[in-house]
Parts: structure tokens; sequence; C-alpha cells
């Protein structure tokens, strides 16, 4: 069995905060009115290239796709580390003969290891600018291991202080769940968990997770929450950029459009229906990060798709692009945040951004515009934006908002996604509401609800088709769209138009959730996520394989940027408020006007207003 698998059932025997005081023999280590949910910080299970050893003390990890599922670093400790072997499922020490030696691993609890401004509050786990009333609290640790011999626990600062310590003796030979209680106000500054095989001893180790008490709320708030917490793990206050992957370095690999996907996610979680982050933050955060944009050299006018921080200041990362739909996600994200918070000055600026693009330099010969320009903001590229779908609509729009008057050539297969990816029919509606309508659009006669409802049916039937006896099928999973491959180290695309597709990317399930008629059977499909360890409270897992014997727990901002905005958008659906993003979209004058372009009837504000 699988270590998730043992968490799994582990899990389903202590259904509640009580059951699991009783067989501490303590109080219940919950406050009133919370739940208790393990967090992974590490299964140990690597995607990696299989013909590459493993074995501790031969070769270094690779940081990139070596991680926590808490988003970021590990490593091993200890004058006996050559004898840690890292076999399929598990961390094997063989410290029989080692009479002064000893062996373990440390993990990062927040950030990288050599980020000493990076750490755990066990009293507030979340990042620091969500709410109190939103914060869950740290207040067990739970190790899985079977051998004979000691192991011990440590939480440390990063002074190496110690905060927390606890010793385990083994004579087990089949694994085993050991659960411990944490006082959450003796660890403020947690920023390593390490756990050590003590001289002499022969033990495994498969898995070690966080006992989090989440605050009391409802499923649509909490999916909300977990969503947004993941992609703020990887916003820098300091630099006002989003990492790409939460457990790479501060100025290493950034992210413009996941940065502009955050800064619409905290517009969202600063309504007053949520108050997940206070609005002066968020308009904080828009400020900073329309500052730290404008900064960055434009080629064409076009934003890098990927930044790097070289001698103080933001570049293009080497071997990426200047990227025309990561330019518009990230001002369209901006201008709606803009709105929402009231701040027409970043919006009327965002506008001007969009108008100084270069349109006419960036388009193909058959009119459409390309994908961008090359890293040395010249070469142009030679794919462009024809085929049909929400990337492409997302585009156009942006080009709409500087030039309403034109109008450009029809895309390709209406209607049709490429591949069947789950993401091209969705990602248009985070942004904008007119495409729920049935309505033919003006521009290609796509009736984008019906479109988007029948992937959706797609999406949902192709697992239980073609894997019927799959673990997937039986959670009800679904999601063949695009992000990570299953190592992590690669892009992959999916889509329910290919065939004996394995790798699910659950994000899609997000996206669309509006779509479903019933909200109810989309939060139980995600309360199954949970308890299989697909849902945790540090966000959704980046990928499953259908199987469900292993997936990547990257945290991967774009996607999760996508899966905080489809939250919130079905949370409002669910609770019956109004949607503030949309709202801020057909509030929007520039926005309107270039929707014209779908739905011509839709008169522009101003003249709406003047009826």
């Amino acid at each position: 069995m699988r270590p998730f698998r043992i968490l799994e059932a582990f899990m389903r025997l202590l259904p509640t905060i009580g059951a699991v005081a009783v067989m501490l023999g303590t109080q219940a280590m919950a406050q009133p009115g919370t739940r208790l949910v393990w967090q992974p910080v590490q299964e140990y299970f690597i995607h990696r290239d299989e013909t590459q050893q493993v074995k501790a003390g031969t070769k270094r990890l690779n940081s990139f796709t070596a991680y926590t599922h808490l988003g970021s670093d590990f490593g091993f400790h200890g004058p006996a580390e050559h004898e840690l072997d890292w076999l399929t499922d598990e961390i094997a020490a063989h410290l029989g003969q080692q009479p002064d030696g000893w062996a373990g691993m440390w993990h990062s609890l927040a950030g990288q290891l050599r980020n000493e401004k990076r750490v755990m509050d066990f009293t507030r786990a979340y990042p620091e600018p969500i709410t109190a009333k939103h914060q869950p609290r740290v207040s067990a640790v739970m190790i899985e291991a079977a051998g004979r011999g000691k192991i011990k626990l440590e939480i440390k600062s990063p002074a190496q202080e110690l905060r927390w310590t606890q010793m385990i003796e083994l004579n087990e030979p089949q694994y085993r769940m050991f659960v411990h209680p944490v006082a959450p106000e003796a660890v403020r500054d947690g920023k390593t968990l390490i756990w050590t095989a003590e001289p002499g001893s022969e033990v495994k180790v498969s898995g070690l997770y966080l006992g989090v008490e989440m605050p009391q709320m409802s499923w649509d708030a909490y999916a909300f929450l977990a969503s947004y917490a993941k992609i703020a793990r990887s916003y820098s206050i300091e630099t006002g950029f989003v990492r790409d992957r939460a457990h790479i370095e501060e100025g290493a690999f950034e992210s413009v459009s996941a940065t502009g996907l955050y800064v619409l996610a905290s517009a969202a979680a600063a309504q007053e229906s949520l108050g997940v982050v206070t609005p002066d933050y968020a308009r904080w955060v828009l400020t900073q990060t329309h500052e730290a944009v404008k900064r960055l050299k434009t080629a064409r006018g076009l934003l890098p798709h990927f930044v790097q921080r070289r001698d103080n200041a933001y570049h293009i990362h080497p071997d990426t692009e200047y990227s025309t739909v990561d330019t518009a996600i990230y001002a369209q994200s901006m201008l709606l945040a803009a709105t929402m918070l009231g701040v027409p000055a970043v919006a009327e600026d965002v506008v001007l951004q969009m108008q100084r693009i270069e349109y006419d330099l960036l388009r193909l010969p058959d009119g459409h515009l390309s994908h961008g320009l090359a890293e040395d903001g010249i070469t142009l590229l030679p794919h462009g934006w024809q085929d049909w779908g929400g990337e492409t609509a997302l585009v156009m729009l942006m080009e709409g908002i500087a030039s309403p008057q034109h109008r450009p050539p029809p895309m390709r297969t209406p209607g049709k996604a490429w591949q069947g990816s789950g993401f091209i029919t969705e990602v248009q509606s985070l942004f904008h509401p007119d495409f729920d309508s049935d309505e033919p659009d003006a521009h290609d006669g796509v009736r984008w609800h019906s479109v988007r409802r029948a992937m959706l049916g797609a999406q949902r039937a192709y697992i239980p088709k073609r894997w019927p006896h799959s673990q997937a099928a039986r959670h009800g999973l679904y999601g063949l769209s695009a992000g990570e491959n299953q190592a992590g180290n690669g892009y992959h695309v999916g889509g329910v138009d290919l065939p004996d597709q394995k790798l699910i990317h659950p994000h899609y399930i997000l996206m669309s959730a509006a779509l479903h008629p019933q909200a109810s059977d989309i939060y139980g499909l995600l309360e199954r996520m949970e308890k299989a360890a697909y849902f945790p409270p540090w966000g959704m897992v980046e990928n499953i394989e259908v199987d469900g014997r292993s997936y990547l727990p990257m945290e991967g901002a774009l996607n999760a940027g996508f899966e905080a905005l489809g939250a919130y958008h079905l949370l409002a659906k669910h609770q019956r408020i109004p949607d503030a993003i949309y709202q801020a979209s057909q509030q929007s004058p520039p926005i309107r006007r270039a929707m014209q372009l779908f739905y011509p009837q839709e008169p522009p504000v101003e003249e709406a207003a003047g009826r």
C-alpha cells in the first residue's frame, strides 16, 4: 500500500478531532469548532529519472524537481547520511553497525532553508497577509515509520534553536502512524522539521505530516481559502512578483501572468463577503506589483513570460519569450483588480500599457497575432493565436481594449478546443461573465456556454469510460488539461480527444466548477480529494495518475491562480453573492468596448448609463 493510501485509511479511522485526542490520551488538540486535517510535509516517493542514482551521499538532489509538499526544500543530515537509502517509497536508515552514527532528513517549513525570513508560525500557518480568523493552527506532528530503534523528531528556528522535540522508540516490523501533539504557541518561528535515526537503529520512514486545525467555515469558503493560500506562498512581498513554483528561490524564475492572477485573487479575497485579506493589503499588492512590472523592459510593448533578477533588477529569463497571452492575462487581471479596488489611476495606466503594444508588428501574414517575440525582443515567433479557445479570446480582447475598431480574422475550428484540453474552454471565464451565454458570438458563431458544458461532460465521462476500475474513476476525478508532466520537469498537454490519457490536472475541476448544476457535488468531490491527500490544506496537487498511486505535490503558481479564481466564482454562485470580478468586467468601459467583438448587442457602459 502506498504511503498516502495509508494516510487515507488512517483519516477514515479518525473522522473527528475527539478521536485523535482519545488515541493520544490527551485533551483534544484542536480549538472548539475547528477540524483537524493532515498536511503532508513529505511522502517519500519522488518523481525522478529512474536511471539516476538516488542513494544519499552519491548524488545531490535537483532542487527544481525535489521539494516538500509544503513548497519548500529538504535534504539529508548526519555523519552517517551515506547509510540512508531512498528506495521506491521510503527512506531506510541502516545504522545497526553504526554505534556512534546518526542520520536523517530536514525539511524546511517555509521557503528555502537559506531564506531565514520565511518561517512558519504554528498559531497562524498560512501566509501572513491572511486575516487572523482564517488562519489555521498546527497542533500535531505525525510520522509513518517501521523498524527497530529510535527516531528523534525536532522543530527548530532559523537560528537552529530547538522549539519542540519528541523521541519515538520503534519495535514495529510493519508501518505504523506515530502522532504527537505540539503546542502552537511554542513554535512561532519554525524553520525546519527534522527526523533523525539514532545510532544503532534499523528503521524506515515513508511519510511525515502536520496536523492542521482549520478554522470553522463552510466548504465553499475553505476551497477558496486553501487555493488562495497556495498562490500566496509564491508571492514575494519584497519584489512584488510571484515565483513560478513555490519551492524555488526568489528572483530565480518569476511568472508575470501568475503575478497578475495573484493580484486579482487578492482583490477577490478582500471583498467584504470573504475578508480573507484586508482591502488595504489588496490595494498595496496592486500598486506594488504595478510599479514592479512597469520597470520591466518590454518588446514591442509585450511583457516577458518569465523574469529573473540580475544586478538588482528584473530581466526576461533566458530562453523564454515576450508573450502575447501572458501579457493579456496579466493586463486583464490588473485592470479588473484596479476596478474592484477603486484605484482608477492603475486601471488607466494598464489600459495605456495595452495601447502601447505594437500590434501591427506582431501580426503574422494570416492576420493573427503571433504568440510573441523571442528572447532577443525582435524575432517574431512563427505560431499565432488562431486556434479557437479562451487564450485566443483573451488576446483578442487585449487588442480590442487598445483598438476597439479592429476586427481580427476568424478563429480556426470554432468551438473545438485543441486536443480537447480542458483549460482552453474555461480560462476566459475566470475574467469575464459574457462567455456564459448561449447566444452565438458575433466573431465565430460559437455558443460558448454549450461548448463549455459539452467539454465538462466529456471530461467527466473520459476516465470512467477508459479506466473504469481506476482509483480516479472511483473518486470521480477528472481534468485532462495542461500543466506539469508526471515528473514535474516539463509541460504536458492532455485532452479528451487523445487516447489512453492517464494524467489528470485537477485545476480543471475548479476552473469549470461554476458550470456544474449542483455545487454540492463539487464540494463533495473536493472532500474526497482531501481524504486522499489530493487537496490538503496547502492546496490542490498539480497532477494525479489515474491509478491513484502517485501524484505531483508541486505548488505551481499559474494553476494555483486558476484554482483560486475558479473557487471564487463557485463560492459566489453557491452563496448567491455578487461576483465582484464579473461586476468589474461589466463596469469597465474599455472591456465593454472590446467585448463588442463577441457580443455587440451589449452596449458600452457609457451608452447603457445614458439610456
